[in-house]
């Protein structure tokens, strides 16, 4: 007997039903599956059962698994031919009782070839019949009736729905509606409900259900629960097992009571009563159309499922649902887990734990039913729309219902076992690259033929002849790489060559289809992108972190395979970012690639594309490719950095040589603030949060407030704090430091002004000295709205982003910055003079006058030159040498035009200097030519030398935006004379005194100016 600890909170107590309200309704799911074990070519098909029993009979090494032991278990042989008849024939004595079954088309198969070789292991012609029974028994309850065994579609070879291409999902569905007929009948029709493999759900799988006429599926309970603000999580084995949701799927209503069960799998589910408990409606949007495809979905217990596959099911638990259950639509629990394993699949399971579970659930006034019958009685309403996130059901290994498919999706690793998406491997993923490549040829090669007149046709897919067409045998062989149990058992036997084995078999067919990819219509396939971490700036937890705690930076990767037949020519990370942060249901903004108001525009991020391993790279003992792949694709990987508490939507979308262009869905993730506060959900970060900006989002061009928290960190007991301010990934720095006011609170704030070109905010924080807090080496990042980056162009024309620092007749200064790139511009040399612009970061001494000159000049660091008898201009360093390290650029324009020059200031100086010191001078053209008084700018004083005061000094921090803003009256320091000005333009749209950038002077830029109250720094 498996311990089960049961740690069921209820918040209020039952109240009393009126006498017309329904009880709670159960019913069944078993899940019946088998694979195609070898895909290699056994004619014009794969190979089924037992074409591989006969092969290995004869000395053949694959596959490895005990096949007359896989499907001469006698359990397995009554599972799949009479016993769960057999089990709803036992309960038909209740009025609605029955139960769901899937049936892979592997299985199907399978099946068939023992039957076709004689009947072979107990599998007779008539396998099927007491399946045709059954189906035809129906229900005999009031209003419309329904079969008892009700035999759902499925996805035929057992795929993993959520991470296959649109494409192959249709086949999927197409190929098990073929088979279906043959051993179940037409009559009764094809059921309408669906159970996804692996109940791995998707809302990207949608359309496609209903495109087949599939009107409702079965999903996990607790992923409808886990898309709940209020969702309750409690890391470890008595709770989550993997990562906690992330924000933006949490857009269902709250729970507020909460069924939690700790079960024998490592995990404690929790799911809402009643609403993980009841049926609602689940929708798709077209990205390109807007248009909508809309199921209903009826979940299943993922506690209750596993408790009921290994223990009789106490109904002490239905007791508890019970005290929930709503007055007016009842709750359905729905016990879903495998038919044909373990104590679930055997004699005891159907023919007496079931049984008697109906017997005492009807005595107790609970319902045993069917799903169809329970929908035709109990329609769920068009407008109970609930999100379903990702995931599968709780009972793989090693997954716990992770959001990522972890079980067949392990991220890439390095060889100590920690994640690292650009050059880390594993083999799971590898079997998506595999896929993934093969994907694109089956697709190209259909479409070609398709053009050609040719298309496919889903019957020779499922029994490809030696007349059918190339595309149609590359789909068939392609079909049998998916199965998800390949990657499920991991490294176990030779389970990690199947895939390779089958896609090996289609690309043969679909390549002899393609040709010279002349035709190529297709664009490249994409593997639906991936992201690390999943909760990016919040809390994240298992297996692949090792099962500890993670609260990581709001940066993340996205990462992904891609594919083309004619070559990938670029691929692009694409994301913006939610105006509001909210995703309501109600809106379909965010689901399409126009949007609307309530987002931004996208922003493209280039990816690295490189190629991804086909060999065994960690060296795994328990792997052996004695057939490698002959295609596979390329790792993209794509990173979002600097965004903080904001929602982001994102796609990969890739273009091959041919100008074919693909994108993946629209996919969405909170980016949290990096303390745990933006990804736990529920409680999963705690601790409040540590930084905050005002206004939020930070503005370009305007003042910014930013609040600290040091509760519990490293400055808790600072009597000092300041802010190390920087902007575009540190790429500039304001200096010094910027001191802060505690307030009675016990936070921290300042404010600071935000330079027309920044992009992004940097800050962390110390107590003037030694100590600091740099949120564990991942600091603080804001995105700022409004920032232009600047781009200085090297083409002789003043750029418009520079700033006039000095001006006297006939010539002018210009400077500007963005990050550590000065830009240095002035009137060029066209007018028959060698034009110079010297620069250093201090005051020094005269030395001689640069290019041999007459006269002196203060010490430079560097000068820029411009010679009139020809077009050359460079820089030049304190020796008068061309060549120093220092990045820069130069040109130099025709008459009329301007020398201007780039250099990095930090490379030259060493460190980012507070200010610099420049001037622009004129000299004859001629060897000890003179200095031109009337074309030094700053003016100078005539005596035919640059000194100190014919320099002009500039503070970096004016380049950027303004070191002082709140000093409206110029005075170098803010205090009353600025207020009354600011009082003076109250209520103006815009102006000096908008400190805020709003739009509109107000009380808000008051707070903004008494914060820097005092001498400007």
């Amino acid at each position: 007997m498996i311990r089960v600890q049961a740690a069921i909170a209820l918040t209020s107590t039952a109240l009393a039903l009126p006498a017309a309200a329904e009880k709670l309704h159960l019913t069944w799911l078993w899940h019946l599956e088998q694979p195609i074990y070898w895909p290699d070519a056994n004619g014009t098909r794969y190979e089924r059962a037992w074409q591989s029993i006969q092969r290995k009979d004869g000395g053949a090494a694959n596959p490895a698994n005990d096949l007359r032991g896989i499907f001469g278990l006698d359990d397995r042989i009554a599972a799949y031919q009479w016993r769960p008849r057999d089990c709803v024939n036992s309960i038909r004595w209740s009025a609605e009782a029955g139960a769901q079954v899937s049936f892979s088309g592997g299985l199907i198969e399978n099946i068939q070839s023992f039957a076709e070789a004689g009947g072979q292991l107990g599998y007779g012609t008539g396998w099927f019949n007491p399946w045709r029974e059954s189906r035809n028994w129906s229900t005999s309850a009031s209003g419309t009736n329904v079969p008892r065994m009700d035999l759902v579609q499925f996805s035929f070879h057992h795929a993993l729905l959520p991470l296959v291409d649109d494409s192959t999902i249709r086949k999927e569905l197409a190929l098990f509606k073929a088979i279906y007929p043959e051993p179940f009948g037409t009559t009764p029709a094809v059921s309408k409900g669906f159970f996804p493999s692996e109940m791995a759900f998707s809302e990207r799988i949608i359309p496609h259900l209903v495109e087949s006429g599939i009107e409702w599926t079965f999903v996990s309970g607790e992923k409808i629960s886990r898309a709940c603000p209020d969702f309750p999580v409690q890391l470890g084995s008595g709770g989550v097992n993997c990562d906690p949701p992330n924000k933006a799927d949490q857009v269902n209503a709250s729970g507020t009571d909460w069924f939690r069960l700790s079960i024998s799998r490592g995990c404690g589910p929790a799911e809402a009563m009643p609403l993980g408990f009841t049926p609602h409606k689940a929708k798709w949007v077209n990205a390109d159309t807007g248009a909508e495809s809309v199921i209903t979905v009826v979940p299943c217990s993922q506690s209750l499922g596993w408790l009921d596959g290994y223990n009789p099911l106490p109904l002490n638990h239905l007791d508890t649902l019970q005290a929930k259950n709503p007055s007016t639509r009842p709750m359905l629990l729905v016990l879903a887990h495998d038919g044909d394993n373990a104590w679930g699949g055997g004699y005891s399971y159907y023919m007496e734990a079931v049984p008697n579970i109906v017997s005492s659930a009807v005595g107790s006034g609970y319902m045993p039913t069917m799903v169809q019958k329970y929908l035709n009685d109990h329609p769920v309403p068009a407008s109970d729309v609930v999100h379903v996130e990702d995931g599968a059901w709780v009972n793989a290994d090693g997954d716990f219902g992770a959001p990522q498919f972890l079980n067949w999706n392990w991220p890439p690793m390095d060889s100590s076992g920690n994640v690292d998406v650009d050059n880390g491997w594993a083999e799971d993923i590898r079997n998506w690259a595999v896929i993934t490549a093969t994907q694109n040829l089956v697709d190209t090669a259909e479409q070609i033929q398709t053009d050609a007149g040719q298309p496919v046709r889903i019957s020779h897919v499922l029994r490809p002849q030696s007349a059918s067409r190339a595309s149609e045998k590359a789909w068939h062989f392609f079909m049998g790489s998916l199965n998800s149990g390949y990657m499920y058992y991991g490294t176990a036997l030779d389970m990690e060559v199947k895939p390779t084995v089958a896609c090996n078999e289609a690309n043969s067919w679909a390549n002899s289809a393609i040709g010279n990819a002349s035709q190529d219509r297709t664009g490249p396939s994409i593997w639906l992108p991936q992201r690390w971490p999943w909760n990016p700036g919040g809390l994240n937890y298992g297996p692949a972190h090792k099962y500890q705690s993670r609260t990581l930076s709001g940066d993340f990767a996205v990462w992904t395979f891609a594919h083309d037949v004619s070559g990938l020519t670029n691929v692009t990370l694409k994301y913006r970012v939610d105006v509001d942060g909210a995703n309501p249901l109600s809106s379909n903004q965010n689901e399409t690639y126009a949007g609307g108001p309530e987002v931004g525009a996208w922003v493209s991020v280039p990816m690295t594309v490189t190629d991804f391993p086909a060999g065994n790279v960690l060296n795994d003992g328990g792997i052996d490719f004695f057939e490698m792949p002959g295609a596979i694709a390329k790792r993209c990987v794509g990173r979002i950095t600097g965004i903080r508490s904001k929602l982001l939507d994102y796609h990969v979308e890739a273009t091959d040589a041919r100008g074919n262009v693909k994108r993946s869905p629209i996919q969405h993730v909170w980016v949290g603030d990096s303390d745990g506060t933006g990804g736990g959900g529920g409680g999963g970060g705690g601790g409040g949060t540590v930084v905050a900006t005002s206004p939020s989002p930070v503005q370009a061009n305007a003042k910014v407030t930013i609040t600290y928290n040091p509760s519990g960190r490293a400055l808790a007991s600072a009597t000092a704090v300041k802010a190390h301010v920087g902007f575009n990934a540190w790429a500039s720095v304001l200096s010094p430091d910027v001191s802060m006011t505690k307030s009675a609170t016990g936070t921290w704030s300042c404010s600071v002004q935000v330079p027309s070109t920044a992009t992004q905010l940097d800050v962390v924080f110390n107590d003037g000295g030694s100590t600091w807090d740099n949120n564990g080496g991942q600091d603080w990042h804001f995105t700022v709205q409004g920032g232009v980056a600047i781009t200085w162009q090297m083409n002789g024309t003043l750029d418009a982003a520079a700033t006039p620092v000095a001006t006297v007749s006939g010539r002018t200064l210009w400077a500007g910055l963005q990050g550590d790139t000065l830009y240095l511009a002035t009137q060029d040399a066209g007018e028959g003079d060698d034009v110079f612009i010297l620069l250093a970061n201090a005051t020094g001494p005269l030395t001689a006058a640069p290019w041999g000159k007459s006269g002196q000049a203060m010490q430079w660091k560097a000068f820029l030159a411009d010679e009139n008898d020809n077009a050359f201009c460079g820089w030049f360093n304190d020796l008068q040498s061309q060549t120093f390290a220092a990045t820069k650029a130069a040109s130099t324009g025709s008459n009329g035009g301007v020398l201007e020059g780039t250099i990095d200031v930090v490379q030259l100086f060493g460190s980012r200097p507070d200010s610099i010191v420049i001037a622009a001078a004129a000299y004859a053209t001629g060897n000890g030519g003179a200095l031109k008084p009337a074309q030094q700018c700053p003016a100078g004083d005539g005596d035919g030398s640059l000194e100190v005061a014919e320099f002009v000094t500039v503070r970096l921090c004016d380049l950027e935006g303004g070191c002082c803003p709140s000093d409206l009256d110029g005075s170098t320091q803010v205090d009353f004379g600025d207020v009354a000005l600011l009082l003076l333009q109250m209520g103006d749209l815009g102006g000096s005194a908008d400190l805020d950038g709003s739009g509109v002077v107000d009380s808000a830029d008051i707070s903004l100016l008494l914060l820097d109250y005092g001498p400007c720094a």
